[in-house]
């Protein structure tokens, strides 16, 4: 899952809401198009260490060594994604996973505290980037770790919000860095997007990364759900030999669970073309507020009316095909 933000600068006043916002034209409206995860989405520490060491040997060239030695290792088990990585990193001995944790640690409190050093000897905007980029290696390096005892049974509870609270950050880190009145579309899979806690039965799995622009945006972030009643899902078999640590299976989408927010839709005679509700209007008012939303071929048990702002239902839903490795 790739997740994408356009961020879009207005210097006249803003579109009708029906206008795109994601196509770019010339000024005086312009888009850029961003990526937030962490790298290779939780599959290599490469995309990121790979330019910090260049950093360093402008900056710090005596942490080289260690920030090299420390690619090495994460070279080792690098995949598509953390599907890949994460059992592959289970297989290192102890001794290298904890070298590896501790050498990025350290990279990144030096870092920190020598940020003036830093700046000024390779620019801020280089430093700002720079530690960023570290920034995302030791949330996907904890990725690892926290994916490894996802798929084990033995994780901790929550352990995998580190990649929604990078995402989260990534989003702010350039918002901060956006011109005023910037506005933002961001592409995600509904369970990064929504505004409360992910559990499967019962026990907590992460805080997602909507929870935590809502904390930071309050009503200025808008989460909207995408979901369908009829059609076909992608379900993700996971298979370690695959690219990406999974393949693509077009599943057929059962009917409408009750108390799911597909079936209010279908119930609603909404079931067939694609209409977008606002949720906000319900929340304390609805008698029996939907309870679970699609996630692939199942359900994540959620209260959709406070996890999502509006939702946009589709009547039918396809599976892209031709997709290279999946």
């Amino acid at each position: 899952m790739s997740h994408l933000a356009s961020t879009t600068r207005y210097e006249r006043d803003p579109p009708p809401c029906d206008a795109p916002h994601l196509t770019t034209r010339p000024d005086p409206r312009r888009s850029e198009r961003h990526g937030l995860d962490v790298p290779a989405a939780g599959g290599s520490l490469r995309p990121a260490l790979a330019p910090v060491i260049d950093h360093l040997r402008r900056v710090d060239p005596e942490t080289v060594p260690a920030a090299e030695r420390a690619l090495r290792l994460a070279d080792r088990f690098a995949g598509g994604s953390a599907a890949v990585a994460a059992p592959a990193w289970a297989r290192l001995t102890t001794a290298e996973q904890d070298d590896l944790t501790a050498t990025l640690a350290r990279l990144l409190l030096r870092f920190r505290a020598l940020e003036p050093l830093y700046a000024e000897r390779g620019g801020r905007p280089g430093y700002d980037l720079a530690l960023r980029l570290l920034e995302g290696a030791c949330h996907a390096d904890h990725g690892f770790r926290a994916m490894a005892g996802l798929f084990a049974g033995e994780g901790l509870p929550g352990d995998t919000s580190a990649r929604d609270s990078y995402l989260a950050g990534s989003l702010l880190w350039h918002l901060k860095r956006s011109a005023p009145g910037t506005r933002v579309v961001l592409a995600a899979h509904n369970a990064h997007l929504q505004t409360v806690p992910i559990s499967f039965d019962g026990r907590l799995t992460g805080i997602p990364m909507g929870r935590c622009l809502r904390d930071a945006l309050g009503d200025d972030y808008l989460a909207i759900g995408l979901t369908a009643v009829t059609g076909h899902t992608a379900d993700m078999p996971r298979d370690e030999s695959a690219p990406f640590g999974f393949t693509v299976a077009a599943t057929a989408l059962a009917a409408p669970e009750p108390g799911s927010v597909e079936a209010a839709f279908a119930g609603a005679g909404l079931g067939s073309g694609t209409h977008l509700a606002d949720l906000r209007p319900l929340r304390g008012r609805a008698a029996d507020p939907p309870d679970r939303i699609r996630l692939q071929g199942s359900y994540l048990h959620t209260p959709v009316v406070a996890a999502y702002d509006a939702m946009l239902c589709t009547g039918g839903s396809t599976v892209t095909g031709g997709l290279g490795g999946l």
